[in-house]
């Protein structure tokens, strides 16, 4: 059912809609009622109708302000403006905040029953696209997921496939090619699943295998480094150095006085 909510200083005028009218025929139900501008405004954001039937001239804030605060802050409630005769200037500018049925005091139920009609068609619209927009959310969210779920599946083989090729001449175009992707695609996902580069993981990886190789002193660097995938020893040990903070001998050399003590 729709929500309504009914705004009018005259308390007979007010209490007649309420009390006379056949809201249930029209799948609606009074949901509150308020004699000035400011409390029904207060009424409306408590509330959130989806129809506002309200006079223009009120003590305090009109109707017309009170539609205007409504829109600014977001409200989109459909609204039937009531207006005395020869107010038509001030419904007018109702125009503007989407007001799209008016009623002319003295009016007959039968002029309530048309415009509410309206109001309700008008109202199921929004009803519909809030709902659209809605599921349009969910839909992304879910979308956001699947793929963050599938950006780690690839970030995971590219870390696999490194694991267990580091000691061979490849690059990123290698570990693409094994997982049938396109360089850029690759290394943009891995970067957004992991925060680093796929190039920086790479190195790092066979810099800390490098790192346990010296740590046991069995190989010469040169050994170490065609170990760890490096054909030039000579790169390798600037690579080393950039990232550890000192040359393959020295770090070897350190590890072998640190065992010994």
């Amino acid at each position: 059912m729709h929500s309504v909510v009914i705004i009018e200083d005259s308390f007979p005028l007010r209490q007649g809609m309420i009390l006379t009218f056949d809201w249930r025929a029209l799948n609606c139900y009074v949901a509150g009622e308020a004699d000035n501008g400011e409390d029904g405004l207060r009424l409306i954001r408590e509330i959130k109708p989806e129809i506002v039937i309200t006079d223009i001239r009120m003590p305090g804030m009109d109707g017309l302000e009170m539609i205007e605060e409504l829109r600014k802050s977001g409200g989109d409630a459909v609204c039937i403006v009531i207006s005395a005769y020869g107010e038509f200037d001030y419904a007018q500018r109702a125009i503007r905040f989407g007001v799209s049925e008016f009623l002319v005091k003295p009016f007959e139920t039968s002029e309530l029953n048309s415009a509410l009609k309206n109001a309700v068609r008008r109202a199921d619209q929004i009803r519909h696209l809030r709902q659209i927009e809605e599921k349009k959310v969910v839909l992304y969210g879910d979308y956001l997921a699947e793929e963050g779920d599938i950006k780690g599946k690839y970030a995971e083989q590219a870390v696999d496939y490194i694991k267990a090729h580091y000691d061979e001449s490849i690059g990123i175009s290698d570990i693409a090619l094994a997982l049938s992707m396109s360089e850029s695609h690759l290394s943009r996902v891995f970067k957004e699943s992991m925060g680093y580069t796929l190039g920086e993981y790479l190195v790092n990886y066979r810099i800390s295998v490098a790192c346990e190789l010296l740590r046991e002193g069995k190989l010469r660097v040169s050994e170490v480094a065609a170990k760890v995938g490096y054909g030039d020893q000579r790169y390798f040990s600037v690579v080393f150095r950039r990232i550890v903070g000192r040359t393959p001998n020295d770090y070897r050399a350190h590890a072998m006085n640190d065992r010994a003590e």
